[in-house]
């Protein structure tokens, strides 16, 4: 890794005595056209560049932040003589004249030893040019960094009748069931309701077509489910989208029908019931194989009850109907009994529903001690519908009744051992539109249905299929809104040296769920992304696009050169700063996609190394609190030090800031090793004994750093490398 440098160049910067001049094309119009000025008057080319620069201290520089992997490149202010062109100032050229000169691209070269071809030139910035002035005798430019993102917010698509934007989004989605289930997956997004026409709704998916599991999902509050809603009465689905005020839409029915399983969400029995919530746990899924049972006996005629309760969550909107489930087993035993009866039963006694679901004689068992078994049962009520409504609407408890009722003369001593395997219901919801003024309410007061269809595709040179990862979102986001693209082997480290594509993408994939609903910067987008999914984008000096990354570990084959003591002035050596250390994160992911919260959490540090008790760190101290957007399956390892750094976000940025490091800043005084150099590079310092001038805190020299802060001026390079490896 380091620059290419042009072989004339390269050759050049190994002579004894070198002249280095810096030639400047300012672009105009369309830019196919530049005017030519330097530092000294020279011949590129065959074009003339005016030697009119007059800051010869001209400096360029660029620095990366690995605390946020972000990259920068400074600005820089130009000034030059108000020479005569074309027969006025140059600053009536520069602006108000026939060519416009303002945010068009400035490039810089640096020319050596006065060569007269451009190729043999290395370019060295790429801006553009944001403001003028000048008085008399001068002028000043100032060119910023170029980048193709600068004043773009998404998303930019509005439908054509409410001006709402269609949203953005990317990954991979999961839609619930259009069969009746539990409605587990929280893998949706937010779709904005834009129009209700007749009996229904449109809501706008996005830019792109979805072809299958486009349906829109009810975010039901109260029970934290993703409903899926019928498009007509209980009977179908809209599940691919359309074309719709430019861009795509699905249907759903006015009354936003739903059906789902639901179950009880807290055991508040009273009666002593063993491990109550082992009939109301995995709230998500039927469950029959762990229980919760009560013991108790009836000695002689009459009826002893016990009852299980369990709470209930309510759901929105109208109760259309609704089934229980009930999961059970039992153990019955009697002591003697000439005659009589001895009856053990279970009563589903929820809204008054009073249904005996098994009544058991066991007079026949005339053994002392005798035992009947039970095998594991299911009771599945009919409707409960009507007894529902008759009881004045939905209780917030089930209430499920065991009983023991003993008759005869000798009916001796029974015991009863009921279990309750689960408990789960089925329920059909919708808008009650009995009034259809309070119905039209309920309808326009939800905002947001949700969809469980796949993202954007990747749009970029090369791409296909569904942008899953952060790293193809990143790319398409900068075609598809930036206009910026390019082959993968012309965007240095993709596939090859770095190799970004494998270490973000195949060998580990690291997945992306995000969507953009209103205008958001997309810098800020761009860069978030960086941050969550552990790279650097960057444009290079000569324009091309280029990531970067702190690799798991280094070798020579990663390092850009080696320096030397001769190579080399005011070297300085320090420390990263206490205040930076990271040494434990408690990390949020999986956002929500109706909430403003995340669904999973990891509390992630270095357990395997006690960097913690090592630096005397307190148990409240140094805890950082990071909410990850994006990323939904790469927050990290508990314990970072049992793995890889590019295990995940975690393992990523605590393998940086983790423990204290070394930090080299120097001037670079070899031309040959300097000007090939740019941020992101790897470089080491001669561990062959006597070649440095001093050792970094009694170390030797054998570890990898990587350049963070490049300053190029005329004639000189000065870096700050940070130790990474």
């Amino acid at each position: 890794m380091s620059l290419t440098l042009p072989a004339v160049y390269s050759a050049a910067s190994k002579a004894s005595n070198i002249v280095e001049n810096w030639i400047i094309q300012l672009y105009y119009d369309d830019e196919s056209n530049f005017t030519p000025i330097a530092l000294n008057n020279t011949t590129v080319g065959n074009v003339f560049y005016h030697g009119v620069v007059t800051n010869s201290n001209l400096t360029i520089r660029s620095s990366i932040n690995l605390s946020n992997s972000t990259a920068k490149t400074g600005n820089i202010s130009i000034t030059l003589a108000n020479f005569k062109y074309k027969g006025d100032d140059f600053s009536a050229e520069i602006f108000g004249g026939s060519n416009s000169y303002l945010n068009r691209t400035v490039k810089i070269y640096s020319q050596l030893n006065g060569d007269s071809t451009l190729s043999n030139c290395l370019q060295i910035y790429n801006g553009r040019l944001v403001d003028i002035s000048h008085n008399n005798n001068q002028i000043n430019l100032m060119i910023v960094e170029r980048s193709p993102w600068d004043n773009i917010e998404i998303p930019q698509t509005k439908a054509s009748d409410t001006n709402k934007y269609f949203p953005v989004s990317y990954g991979n989605y999961t839609a619930n069931s259009t069969s009746q289930d539990y409605r587990a997956n929280m893998t949706v997004f937010p779709i904005p309701v834009n129009e209700i026409r007749g009996d229904e709704v449109f809501a706008l998916t996005g830019i792109h077509s979805i072809l299958s599991t486009a349906y829109p999902h009810y975010y039901d509050r109260n029970l934290d489910r993703f409903l899926p809603v019928y498009v007509d009465d209980f009977s179908s689905f809209d599940t691919a989208n359309e074309s719709y005020k430019n861009g795509f839409a699905v249907r759903a029915y006015h009354k936003i029908p739903k059906k789902f399983k639901m179950k009880p969400v807290e055991d508040v029995s009273t009666d002593s019931w063993t491990n109550g919530d082992n009939a109301i746990d995995t709230p998500l899924a039927s469950e029959d194989s762990t229980f919760t049972q009560i013991q108790f006996s009836r000695t002689g005629s009459g009826t002893t009850t016990r009852s299980y309760k369990a709470k209930w969550t309510r759901p929105d909107h109208k109760v259309d109907a609704v089934n229980m489930t009930i999961v059970f087993a039992w153990t019955i035993s009697r002591t003697l009994g000439e005659s009589g009866s001895q009856d053990c039963s279970f009563v589903n006694k929820t809204w008054g529903f009073n249904d005996t679901f098994d009544n058991t004689d066991n007079s026949s068992k005339s053994t002392t001690s005798g035992t009947t078994s039970v095998s594991v049962t299911t009771d599945t009520s009919a409707s409960m519908l009507s007894a529902f409504d008759s009881t004045n609407g939905w209780s917030d408890l089930t209430h499920i009744q065991v009983k023991i009722a003993n008759s005869g003369v000798d009916s001796g001593t029974c015991t009863f051992t009921p279990r309750i395997y689960d408990i789960r219901s089925s329920v059909s919801t919708e808008i009650d539109f009995t009034d259809k003024d309070q119905g039209y309410q309920a309808l326009k007061s939800i905002e947001f249905l949700y969809c469980g269809g796949d993202g954007l595709e990747k749009s970029y040179n090369g791409g296909s299929g569904t942008a899953t990862c952060g790293l193809e979102a990143h790319r398409d986001l900068l075609v598809r809104f930036t206009g910026y693209d390019d082959i993968d082997g012309n965007i240095y480290n993709w596939n090859s040296n770095l190799d970004i594509e494998d270490a973000r993408i195949d060998a580990s994939a690291w997945n992306i769920r995000s969507w953009f609903l209103e205008p958001t910067s997309l810098k800020k987008i761009l860069e978030k992304i960086q941050f969550e999914f552990s790279f650097i984008f960057k444009f290079r000096a000569d324009g091309s696009g280029s990531y970067w990354y702190i690799k798991n570990s280094y070798s020579s084959s990663d390092v850009a050169t080696t320096l030397q003591g001769n190579d080399v002035s005011n070297i300085n050596i320090s420390t990263t700063p206490f205040s930076e250390l990271i040494t434990k994160m408690e990390i949020s992911f999986e956002k929500h996609p109706a909430q403003s919260s995340y669904i999973s959490s990891v509390t992630s540090e270095d357990s395997t190394n006690s960097t913690r008790s090592n630096l005397n760190i307190g148990a409240k101290e140094n805890i950082k609190q990071v909410n990850l957007d994006y990323n939904v399956n790469k927050a990290g390892n508990a314990d970072v030090g049992g793995g890889n750094p590019n295990d995940g976000f975690a393992d990523y940025y605590m393998n940086i800031y983790g423990d204290i490091k070394k930090i080299i800043s120097c001037d670079i005084v070899n031309p040959a090793k300097g000007y090939m150099l740019e941020t992101g590079d790897i470089i080491q310092f001669s561990n062959t004994s006597g070649e440095m001038p001093i050792e970094p805190f009694g170390d030797n020299w054998g570890d990898y750093y990587m350049i963070t802060d490049l300053k190029r001026s005329l004639g000189k390079v000065s870096i700050t490398a940070r130790e990474v490896g």
